[in-house]
């Protein structure tokens, strides 16, 4: 492992390892371990020391640990972004395919036969729009790399960098990225923070998580994946348009209304009890262009339809299958426009 692209979350400084003094200093501060640290890196000067467990770099501020007396522990995460943080690390996996996926995918994928290649397509529609190859490639929110097609998103290139905020789903990353028998280097990071250094990524990815992010942070996070990508790299986002998506406000009328007061109503429920519900929070295109970190920004389709237009509309006993392959061509042929109309775009940034 090359550390010379990390950097430390807190100071932006390069990282090495822990000297056996620091991991003794770092043990001392959290006695009550049933297992004491035995690996970890610290940043240049010595402030702060991150563990490494089960060859996973915890570079993530929640496992930072102060060196120096002096030094106060990382301030506690605000409720919107604990409640992320809690929801991920709980969530349990099941079998797909020989491989975990998240327990809560079923919620937001349609895995019948019927629609299999649509569905499979767009896993791996992403990779037309990045780099094919190269030194790095940078998963950002990667979960537990589980479909084949995402897997092959990287499969042509030497390392493929798996950051996301769930130790548990890194467990599940190495275990399907090693069947596959593609090298990974796994870090437990904040989108906020990447503990990259600047242009190390010869692709970045990142899908379906950017709309998990606190609306004031997500410009953030852009400006964080552009800033590790290469000059002249490209940096791909999946994002959700929900109720900014007219193909589904259209298609999915009265229904489409009943769920976006329900998505209202649940942000207020989470904040009164203190939930750990999953947030989520949509912009339109226009605020992507306002807040483009890079020379060039393009929008094209990864799904236009979502679970519910098709558990709706699809179905083999009233011609579904015309219909999501008339849907899919008109993808195919209109990718731009298809992209800002449905409901899952591919947010193209060039640096």
């Amino acid at each position: 492992m090359d550390l010379s692209i990390l950097q430390c979350p807190l100071t932006r400084q390069p990282i090495r390892m822990a000297s056996l003094y620091e991991i003794a200093e770092a043990n001392k501060k959290i006695p009550d371990l049933l297992d004491p640290l035995e690996m970890g890196v610290a940043n240049e000067e010595g402030n702060w020391f991150y563990p490494i467990w089960k060859n996973i770099y915890h570079l993530h501020s929640f496992y930072s640990i102060p060196l120096l007396n002096n030094i106060a522990a990382g301030k506690s995460m605000e409720f919107d972004k604990q409640r992320i943080f809690n929801y991920f690390n709980q969530l349990s996996f099941h079998d797909f395919e020989g491989r975990q996926i998240y327990n809560d995918d079923d919620a937001f994928v349609d895995f019948r036969p019927l629609l299999l290649p649509y569905t499979q397509h767009g896993f791996y529609n992403c990779r037309q729009y990045l780099d094919k190859k190269g030194k790095y490639y940078v998963d950002a929110a990667c979960g537990p790399v589980a479909y084949k097609e995402y897997i092959q998103l990287a499969e042509d290139f030497d390392y493929r960098i798996c950051i996301d905020l769930s130790v548990n789903a890194l467990l599940q990353a190495q275990q399907n990225l090693s069947l596959a028998k593609q090298s990974g280097i796994f870090i437990c990071g904040d989108l906020t923070a990447l503990p990259l250094q600047d242009g190390i990524a010869d692709a970045v990815l990142c899908q379906h998580a950017l709309f998990h992010v606190q609306k004031k942070l997500q410009a953030k996070v852009i400006q964080e994946l552009t800033r590790v990508a290469a000059p002249g790299k490209k940096i791909a986002i999946v994002y959700d348009w929900f109720y900014h998506s007219m193909f589904m406000n259209i298609a999915l009328g009265p229904y489409q209304l009943y769920r976006i007061i329900r998505h209202w109503a649940g942000k207020g429920y989470a904040r009164i009890f203190r939930k750990d519900k999953l947030y989520f929070y949509a912009y339109p295109y226009s605020w992507f262009v306002k807040n483009n970190p890079g020379k060039k920004i393009e929008c094209y389709c990864w799904r236009s339809v979502n679970i519910h237009f098709t558990r709706f509309y699809i179905h083999a006993s009233l011609g579904g299958k015309k219909l999501i392959d008339r849907i899919w061509k008109m993808e195919k042929e209109n990718p731009k426009r298809m992209g800002r109309l449905g409901e899952y775009p591919i947010i193209v940034i060039e640096k």
